[in-house]
C-alpha cells in the first residue's frame, strides 16, 4: 500500500518541475519581445482594458505561437511531445468565503499542459489548470492590486482542484521600478496584511541566467490550511508599453 504522504510528496515535486518549465517558457516569450523591440499602443486597443491588452498581447503574440511551443517542446520540456494550450480570462468556481455562495473566478492565463494532466490524473477527473494572475504596476501604489491576487490565493475555496502552484505577472510600466523595488514593497504589504499568512516572501530564484526578475513566496490556504506557492514574474514593460 502506498502511503498518502509519499504519494502527495511525489506528485508536488513532478508538479513542480513542470511548472517550472512552464515559467521558464513564459520568461523566454518575455525575453523574444524585448529582443524583437515589441510595443503595445494603448491608443490602439479599442475597449479592451490596458491590463487585458497587455495579456492577451503575452497569449496570443507569444506564448499560443506554434513556433514558440515548439521551441518550449525541443528546448525547454524533458518530453518534446507535450502539448500546452494557454487561455485568457478563463472563468471558473469558488466559494465566496464571507457569503459562502458560488462565485466566478476570472484567470487571466490559464494554461493546460498534457504532462502535468497526466500527473494528476489518479487523483482527479479535473481537468488541471496552472493559473496565472496579471496586474500593471504604473506606481508602487499598485502593489496592492498585486496583493489583491495572492489574498484571492489564500481565502477563496476553489471548487475545482487547485494545484498548490499559482503564479503572478507585474507588468511594470514605470521605468524608476525595477523588479527590486516591488519585491521589496510587496513584501512590506505582505508583512503587513491581516488575512494573507506568508511562510516564505518573495525570494529570488533563477529559471533563466539573462533574466533576474523571477520571485518564488510560500503561503497558506486559509480554507483548507494547506501550503501552496507563488511563482511571480516582475516584468519590465517600461519600454514596451506606449501610453
Amino acid at each position: 500500500m502506498i502511503n498518502a504522504n509519499i504519494f502527495k510528496s511525489n506528485i508536488n515535486k513532478l508538479t513542480e518541475f513542470r511548472i517550472q518549465q512552464i515559467v521558464q517558457y513564459v520568461i523566454y516569450c518575455y525575453l523574444k519581445m524585448l529582443t524583437e523591440y515589441k510595443k503595445y499602443h494603448y491608443s490602439k486597443r479599442g475597449k479592451i482594458s490596458q491590463e487585458g491588452f497587455l495579456r492577451n498581447g503575452l497569449v496570443n503574440d507569444y506564448l499560443q505561437k506554434s513556433y514558440n511551443k515548439e521551441y518550449f517542446k525541443q528546448h525547454i520540456s524533458d518530453n518534446p511531445s507535450v502539448d500546452i494550450t494557454f487561455h485568457p480570462e478563463e472563468t471558473m468556481n469558488y466559494i465566496d468565503s464571507e457569503g459562502d455562495l458560488p462565485s466566478t473566478d476570472y484567470i487571466d492565463i490559464s494554461i493546460w499542459e498534457s504532462d502535468l494532466q497526466s500527473i494528476w490524473s489518479e487523483k482527479t477527473e479535473d481537468e488541471i489548470k496552472f493559473a496565472i494572475e496579471c496586474k500593471r504596476i504604473e506606481n508602487l501604489s499598485d502593489t496592492k492590486k498585486y496583493v489583491s491576487d495572492i489574498d484571492n490565493f489564500c481565502n477563496r475555496h476553489y471548487v475545482n482542484t487547485r494545484l498548490p502552484f499559482e503564479g503572478q505577472i507585474a507588468f511594470i510600466e514605470n521605468q524608476s521600478i525595477d523588479h527590486s523595488k516591488l519585491r521589496d514593497k510587496i513584501n512590506t504589504t505582505l508583512q503587513n496584511h491581516d488575512s494573507i499568512v506568508t511562510n516564505v516572501f518573495l525570494d529570488k530564484i533563477v529559471l533563466n541566467d539573462k533574466f533576474d526578475g523571477t520571485y518564488l513566496s510560500k503561503h497558506q490556504r486559509n480554507t483548507s490550511k494547506r501550503d501552496f506557492s507563488i511563482y511571480h514574474l516582475l516584468l519590465n514593460y517600461s519600454n514596451i508599453v506606449i501610453q
